[in-house]
């Protein structure tokens, strides 16, 4: 990658602070329009690591021809042709929970969280068989997703079928948040998963807080 491309896709330079970082590319303030265009032209390069790349930035800064480019990557399926987000642990790819976080930002700058709807429900679709560390459980934690409640318990089903039992737990407290009664029917599989994996714990403690802070009775929630 020469100089050019580099500065283009990483530098930013922002409240006195500078260097070169793609997720402070994404979150930069002013966006330059002559970087946007340039950054249009890097969806139709040959390297698709680098039309990845500046895919992320013009999703986080909602400009519409990196969401063309999103519905091409998902259609084509991309992610099945080459790694683009290799986990340090695990070794799968996360490519579409960081895809998540890029969307994230973007409600920040004029997208609503209706308008992501049909790229969540894709991504939760995927979720019992896909690598997502975080991103995606905070989008729906975050953002005004209860219409996707019957999709983010089907995700976690399915996650749990496919013994993909942390990233399961990591769902049971953004149902909480949605609806409390998800609380008392998910409890006990969990526990049951402790031993399993023991961070399923602090997805646990996370859903009893939440319930907690739900409930209106003095009934214990366990």
């Amino acid at each position: 990658m020469n100089n050019e491309l580099h500065k283009l896709l990483y530098y930013y330079n922002e409240e006195g602070y500078e260097g070169y970082d793609l997720n402070e590319v994404q979150l930069l303030e002013k966006k330059d329009s002559d970087r946007i265009e340039k950054l249009k032209l890097l969806l139709h390069h040959e390297d698709r690591y680098i039309a990845y790349h500046a895919m992320l930035i013009l999703l986080a800064w909602s400009i519409p021809e990196g969401f063309e480019l999103l519905d091409r990557f998902i259609t084509e399926k991309w992610e099945e042709k080459e790694s683009f987000e290799p986990h340090r642990l695990h070794g799968e790819d996360n490519v579409y929970d960081v895809i998540t976080n890029a969307l994230y930002i973007a409600t920040f700058n004029g997208k609503t969280e209706q308008e992501l709807y049909p790229f969540i429900k894709d991504f939760l679709h995927r979720y019992g068989d896909c690598l997502f560390e975080s991103n995606l459980k905070d989008f729906l934690l975050k953002k005004d997703c209860g219409p996707l409640l019957k999709e983010m318990e089907q995700a976690m089903q399915k996650a749990l079928e496919n013994k993909r039992y942390y990233q399961a737990s990591q769902l049971f407290p953004v149902l909480v948040h949605y609806d409390k009664k998800t609380w008392r029917k998910y409890l006990d599989t969990f526990r049951s998963l402790i031993s399993q994996d023991n961070r399923i714990t602090y997805n646990i403690q996370e859903a009893e807080k939440t319930a907690d802070n739900l409930l209106k009775d003095d009934e214990p929630l366990s």
